[in-house]
This record gives structure tokens, sequence and C-alpha cells, in this order.
């Protein structure tokens, strides 16, 4: 009986704990949503980046390609703005001394880093299909919270001995 009474209590403490919640979806290299465009540009001056093309995309969005942000693999981020704001941020990872593996086991990482901070994604799309002559393979995951997301894709194509392939993480406010 003395058993019961401490069990009791123990179960009682754990079924009304507050659940664990998983990190709000904020951009990254500690932006937050709604960056104005001029700071954002000083802070990629700062960080001697180079903003190669700005354009107007789908949705109404003006779209900065920027090359010369500094991690492993970065090819080229995308920072797209809605205004003057920050709505979305595309991080683009490619190398040419990447094989199959290598892009395998990145993404697996970065799944992994996404999860820890988000919690678990849902697979939103996994196919390999012929396109003509063209074989693709696109691999992707999703986290949805609140007013954010973040997408994770892995993407391919092969034509004969001819192959590209990409990993994409984009993070987006609505």
């Amino acid at each position: 009986m003395n058993r019961t009474r401490l069990i009791f209590p123990a179960l009682l403490v754990l079924a009304t704990a507050p659940a664990v919640r998983a990190a709000e979806i904020k951009p990254p290299f500690g932006l937050v949503w709604g960056e104005s465009a001029s700071r954002l540009e000083k802070m990629l001056r700062n960080a001697k980046a180079t903003i190669v093309d700005k354009r107007p995309v789908q949705g109404g969005l003006v779209a900065w390609d920027v090359e010369g942000l500094v991690q492993s693999g970065l090819k080229r981020t995308v920072f797209y703005f809605r205004g003057d704001e920050l709505a979305e941020v595309e991080l683009i990872y490619q190398r040419s001394d990447w094989a199959e593996r290598d892009y395998s086991g990145f993404m697996s990482q970065v799944r992994q880093a996404i999860q820890r901070n988000y919690g678990e994604g849902q697979q939103h799309v996994r196919r390999t299909e012929p396109v003509n002559e063209v074989v693709q393979t696109i691999n992707g995951y999703k986290w949805n919270q609140n007013n954010a997301s973040v997408e994770l894709f892995y993407y391919s194509a092969q034509n004969g001995p001819d192959i590209f392939r990409t990993i994409s993480v984009h993070y987006k406010t609505f």
C-alpha cells in the first residue's frame, strides 16, 4: 500500500508536467524574421559575402542570391524578402568532390540537427523516376511550427555519366 501512495503522485506529476516544446523556427545566421533588407545588406558586406543577383520571384517576393558565406559545402544562400522584410532563407549545398554517399551522410546529419531543434519532421516526398533520359531523385522532409517551417530536400538528376546533386534547407515564415 505504501508503494501505491508513492507511485501515484509520481505518475500524477509526470502526467501534468508540460510537454517539451520544440525550439521556435528562426532563420539561420542569427537573423530574425522581418529583418530589414538594408540591415541584412550591411551584415553581408561585413561578412565579405557578395550579392550576385536581386530578382523578383513568385508570390511577390524578391530574392537575393548570395555567395561567400563560409560554411562547409554551402554554395549559395538565397534570402527572400516580402516588402522590405526577410521572409525566407534557402541554403543550397553542393560540392563537386562529393559522391552520393557524401550527400547522403550530409543529408542525414542536417536532418538529425533539425530534428533535435524542432522535433520529428514529416517526409514530404521520396521518389526516383525517369524524365526523358534523365533519372531524377527527390527526397524531402518538412517541419512546421506556428507560422514558420523548415524544408530539407535532396535532389539529383543523372543522364548517363553526367550527374547534378544538391541539398537545400529552406526556412520560411508565413
